[in-house]
This record gives structure tokens, sequence and C-alpha cells, in this order.
């Protein structure tokens, strides 16, 4: 027999087995991944994108607008409000911004409280010195019961009510003392005029010198000589010294006699 072909047998390969893709479970909108999610994501980020636009576009106008540092650009709530509903800042800036200018106008008005209260405290400092010097060159001021004081009372409270500041007020001291007592300088001047008039009035030494060079004999005179006994007597149940004495006496008219009965006093 003729040789035959060797016919070789074919293997066949079997077809591969395709897995079927299990079954996923539909994502929620708001998970993330899903649709609702991804819109809500994109549109934060452009409102995220905008306040940083708003926001630097606010901090140029304030760079590029004159200004001192104590006059901040402010920004009233109705032109945020308009720039959140165009969607140009967040509320969230809006209310930083509300807050920062708030604050920030706290601080100004203190510092200028701060200022008038030293301002204030000053002008009261000044005025106690003053007063302190009239009832230094006016003693009567510390009697109540002067006459001085009197006047300057009454004066003190009708400036109380139009000034509308208390009587305690050294202010309102110090001005009823001008008004009633004069300037200080004019009070001075008094002062040393009455000085002077006293200085001339103490009693004077004559004094004689012998023929032949001896000793000197000193000579006093009494400048109370002439006063009626009666007030003298007064005088001195009153405690007077003998300057105070030479003072009153200058106020009695030479020659005046006390009336029976009359108030015993100059």
């Amino acid at each position: 027999m003729a040789d035959e072909p060797v016919v070789e047998p074919v293997v066949v390969e079997p077809e591969p087995v395709v897995a079927e893709p299990e079954p996923q479970e539909p994502v929620h909108p708001l998970a993330p991944g899903g649709a609702r999610f991804e819109e809500v994501y994109a549109r934060m980020r452009q409102a995220e994108e905008r306040a940083n636009r708003m926001e630097g576009a606010l901090q140029q106008a304030q760079q590029q607008r004159p200004q001192s540092p104590q006059q901040p650009v402010v920004f009233t709530h109705q032109q945020l409000q308009v720039a959140v509903d165009r969607g140009e800042i967040t509320p969230s800036l809006m209310a930083d911004t509300l807050a920062r200018q708030h604050a920030q106008a706290y601080a100004t008005q203190s510092t200028l409280a701060l200022a008038q209260a030293q301002k204030l405290d000053g002008k009261i400092r000044s005025a106690l010195a003053e007063v302190n010097q009239y009832i230094e060159k006016v003693p009567s001021l510390r009697d109540n019961t002067s006459s001085e004081f009197a006047r300057v009372r009454d004066e003190a409270y009708r400036l109380s009510d139009d000034m509308g500041l208390s009587v305690d007020d050294f202010r309102v001291q110090r001005a009823a003392l001008r008004a009633t007592l004069g300037s200080l300088d004019r009070i001075a001047t008094a002062s040393n005029v009455r000085q002077q008039s006293r200085d001339a009035s103490l009693p004077h030494v004559e004094s004689s010198v012998g023929h032949g060079g001896g000793s000197q004999t000193g000579k006093v005179t009494d400048p109370l000589k002439d006063v009626d006994p009666t007030y003298i007597k007064f005088w001195q149940g009153r405690g007077y010294t003998q300057q105070q004495m030479i003072d009153e006496s200058k106020y009695i008219p030479k020659g005046r006699k006390v009336r029976p009965g009359a108030p015993q006093g100059a």
C-alpha cells in the first residue's frame, strides 16, 4: 500500500470564557462621584473663585483709593448683600467683612474716648490748681460763714445751672471765683498794696543823739493810742494780736467813740 499521508489531529482550543461584569449598585447623586455631588462641587469651586476675585478687587480698590490709615474703606450691609446676591462673594465673607468693620469702628471710638478723657482730666486739674491759688490768696474762703465764701457760692450755683455742670466741678468753681473776686493778678496787686500800707503804719523809732555824742534814746509811738479802749478790749477778748488790732484800727475813723449798746466790733 502506498504510503498514506499522516493526518495530525487538529487541537481545537476552547474559547475563553468572558466573565460577565457584576452588577453595581447605582451611585447616590449626593455621594462622591454622583451627578448632584459633582454639580454642587463645581458650583462651590466657582463660588470660591468668585469670592477670591471679589476680595482681590476689594483690596485693589482700597489700595487705589487715596485714604489715610484713620479712614479705611467701609462697605455697607446693602453693598455686601448685593455682592452676595450676584454670587461675587460668599455670605461668610460678607459676615467677616462686617465683623471686621465693626471691630475697627469700636477701636476707633475707644481711642477717641480715651483722648477726650485725658483732655478733660487735664482741664479739671488746671482748674483745681487755680482754685487752690485763690484759697491761698484769700484765706477767708475757707470759712463758709464769710461774705466772700457766700458770694462765690451763689455765683457757683448760678454758673452750674448755666453750664450744665455740677457745682462740685472745679471748672465751675474757678469761673465763680474769677467772676466774684477778679483775676489772681488783681488779688496779688491788692494784697501788695495792703502790705505796703501795713508796713507804713508800723511803729517807728525816734532817736536823738546827745550833743556830746552820747548814747541814743529810743521812743516808740503807740499806733493804738487814738483808738477807743472799748475796741481794744473787744479785740483782746477775741484773741487779736497786736498787728491784727493795728490793721483793724485803720477802718475806724479817728475820734469815733463806741455808742452805748452798739456791737463791739470794727
